[in-house]
């Protein structure tokens, strides 16, 4: 599997999430991203990463 084939399937669940929290795709994407990048620096396992995503789709929810 790609990379770009593991982010998309991994994209399905942080999508489903965020359409009860209605959240655009852009919104959720470009968390994600941020999340990605941040847990690649610092070796965060694939749930903590997806935990984090979560969290900040929450707080941009209240934003």
């Amino acid at each position: 599997m790609t990379e770009d084939e593991r982010s998309t399937a991994e994209m399905r669940s942080p999508l489903g999430f965020a359409l009860g929290l209605d959240l655009d795709e852009a919104t959720v994407r470009e968390i994600y991203e941020i999340v990605g990048r941040e847990a690649a620096a610092a070796s965060v396992s694939d749930d903590d990463r997806l935990d984090e995503v979560r969290k900040r789709m929450l707080a941009a929810r209240g934003a």
